[in-house]
């Protein structure tokens, strides 16, 4: 992909434009970085100050792209996505990372909730071993649907079911 002073200020428009995040090629920033060594070489060689005022305008350009994808690939991770399409390498990457921790810390504060809940002795912690779809419980609650490698707490019956069907393991 060749890029140019133009088409960063199209990818920009449409990035503040959407909600969704625009699709960009997975070695776009490789691409911007030699965009940026390439305009600051012109401008250190020239000193030209249009061609330093350029390069300077790239910077930002490329900073407000960067920051509104960085809030949509947030914004993703909070909701649960897991597809990265239209991402680059490095995106893919931190939606992945944001989503564990995502992940983890919705594990602590579901295990800081059950040690307030005085049923809490009657609850177990599990990993989920197989993709459960959703289900009516022992106790007429609904429970799931749980995807693989989730980490639930559930109550003890519950629990001690998914053990015996070797849906799930103790943690």
């Amino acid at each position: 992909m060749v890029l140019n002073y133009s088409e960063l200020r199209d990818i920009q428009k449409r990035e503040m434009d959407s909600s969704a995040i625009v699709s960009l090629p997975e070695d776009f920033y490789h691409t911007v970085s030699q965009l940026l060594a390439k305009r600051n070489a012109e401008a250190v060689v020239s000193k030209s100050l249009l061609a330093i005022k350029e390069y300077e305008n790239i910077k930002k350009i490329i900073l407000a792209i960067t920051a509104k994808r960085e809030e949509k690939i947030v914004l993703m991770a909070v909701r649960g996505e897991k597809e990265g399409i239209g991402l680059t390498l490095e995106e893919r990457e931190m939606l992945k990372e944001l989503s564990s921790i995502i992940k983890k810390s919705r594990i602590d504060m579901q295990a800081i909730w059950a040690s307030e809940d005085p049923t809490a002795g009657n609850s177990r912690k599990i990993k989920v071993l197989k993709d459960i779809s959703q289900y009516r419980g022992l106790d007429n609650a609904v429970y799931g649907p749980f995807k693989q490698g989730d980490e639930q707490m559930l109550p003890k019956a519950e629990a001690e079911w998914l053990l015996k069907a070797g849906m799930a393991e103790i943690l």
